[in-house]
């Protein structure tokens, strides 16, 4: 008897481990803001089973990426995100397997698949790669293999998955460099509809380059049917083209969010309706909201209380909020902002909470109404021990439902971009990262940035800690 009492306690330890998402981020933001991106590559490669494991190994990928991408290690940059996206193609088709395991603990089970954004944002991240090694027909292939990607998400689910301007305005400039004017041109159309669709207001400048653009190429017509209004002049983009040489300066500012645990309690009633409570995590009220609740086989007419956890945003502090660029001591300009993660995040939540909710809730009732008929099927009529088995069946099986946490933890909190037209030559430019008062918080200073004649030369500045 004492054996097998020992055996339920063991079994509620097991089911009670940490949530490894929970403990990723606190294991490696001190590493970072310590030792920079190569001391945190280094952390991860030397502890990667433990901080991320099998089921999230496109993560492990994802996030050497970034970090490889920032430290100016281009070429293994390309190589981790070559493998993330073969383990995202070979996780596309759903696994009988994996769902019936999720079903059974939760999502943590399930091999992570990437975010919609995380996707297109690391096809961002491999064309600028192949840009950096000056492989162009490499970029050609990552900004084609991005439109495969974009064009098969919009037909999974149109309703959820919005376009991204900044990809498609990275995939105009690589047609630029590439001569293939027409495709920049429709490249430039389809980043237009994308940013007055998304999270991100049309920048200024982007706007000005899409009108140079189409109007070059006799499309003045697509400019009015798109619904910000055209510009009579684009003085920047026309010294661009006269001078055939420009500085395009990408800036990664802050760290965006990550996800922690928001509790939900309420009432399941199968084939009725589920009525939930939770405290939202920013105002600290108490909201609650009703759901259809599915047929749960076994559950007859009860009523459940359940509990579980849900994802839920977590900002982090922002030591980067914007740049400003200076070029040979000229006056410092905005960099403007042309992707802002932390709201596609918000957007992919949005998306996807309700799914997650009822897939959620309806695995609680199953494992309740086991747990119930296992305590059942073996009570032994000793009340010591029938008490002690039947407080570890009810305390492990709440235990095993964990909220899935698994984001990309080296994405910036916004992208800024900007152009600037140069005469071939060397160039000194002086970067500054402000925070969010217009404080200088980091000065990155390029004393001879060499530019060919005809090149579109870009330059990197990551400050994301």
């Amino acid at each position: 008897m004492k054996r097998l009492i020992l055996l339920a306690l063991s079994a509620l330890l097991l089911c009670s481990c940490a949530n490894k998402s929970l403990t990723r981020y606190e294991t490696l933001a001190p590493v970072l803001k310590e030792e920079g991106f190569e001391g945190t590559i280094k952390k991860i490669e030397k502890e990667k089973d433990d901080i991320y494991g099998e089921k999230s190994a496109f993560l492990y990928h994802f996030d050497e990426g970034m970090l490889y991408h920032y430290a100016g290690k281009n070429k293994e940059s390309i190589k981790h995100f070559e493998q993330a996206e073969q383990i995202y193609e070979d996780l596309y088709t759903k696994s009988v397997t994996n769902e019936a395991a999720a079903l059974a603990t939760n999502d943590n089970m399930r091999p992570y698949r990437a975010r919609p954004f995380e996707l297109l944002l690391m096809y961002q991240y491999q064309i600028l790669n192949y840009l950096a090694v000056g492989d162009l027909d490499g970029a050609l292939v990552e900004v084609r293999r991005a439109q495969i990607a974009s064009e098969a998400l919009y037909q999974k689910d149109k309703d959820k998955v919005n376009d991204n301007g900044w990809l498609r305005y990275l995939s105009a400039l690589v047609y630029e460099m590439s001569g293939e004017e027409d495709d920049a041109a429709i490249a430039y159309l389809k980043a237009a509809k994308a940013f007055e669709e998304g999270n991100v207001k049309m920048p200024k400048e982007v706007w000005e380059y899409i009108n140079e653009s189409l109007r070059k190429m006799d499309r003045a017509d697509d400019l009015k049917a798109l619904k910000t209004p055209m510009l009579a002049q684009t003085p920047k983009a026309t010294q661009s083209r006269e001078k055939g040489q420009e500085i395009i300066v990408v800036g990664y500012a802050g760290h965006s969010p990550i996800l922690g645990e928001m509790y939900l309690s309420g009432t399941f009633v199968s084939a009725g309706a589920i009525n939930l409570t939770y405290k939202d995590g920013e105002t600290g009220k108490i909201e609650s909201f009703t759901l259809v609740a599915p047929p749960v086989a076994g559950a007859g007419s009860n009523t459940f209380h359940i509990g579980f956890a849900l994802p839920q945003k977590k900002k982090l502090p922002q030591h980067t909020n914007m740049f400003t660029v200076s070029l040979d001591g000229s006056k410092h300009t905005q960099i403007e902002k042309v992707a802002n993660i932390d709201a596609e995040l918000d957007k992919n939540m949005k998306d996807e909470n309700a799914s997650t909710m009822i897939r959620t809730a309806t695995r609680v009732v199953i494992r309740t109404i086991a747990a119930q008929q296992a305590k059942k099927a073996t009570n032994t009529g000793n009340g010591i021990f029938d008490l002690v088995k039947n407080i570890a069946v009810d305390v492990g099986q709440t235990q095993l439902e964990q909220a899935d946490l698994r984001v990309g933890l080296f994405m910036p909190n916004s992208i800024n971009v900007t152009r600037i037209p140069v005469d071939a030559g060397t160039h000194e430019l002086v970067i500054s990262a402000l925070d969010s008062q217009g404080r200088v918080v980091g000065e990155y200073k390029l004393g001879k940035v060499k530019v060919a004649k005809g090149q579109k030369k870009i330059v990197l500045v990551p400050s994301i800690e």
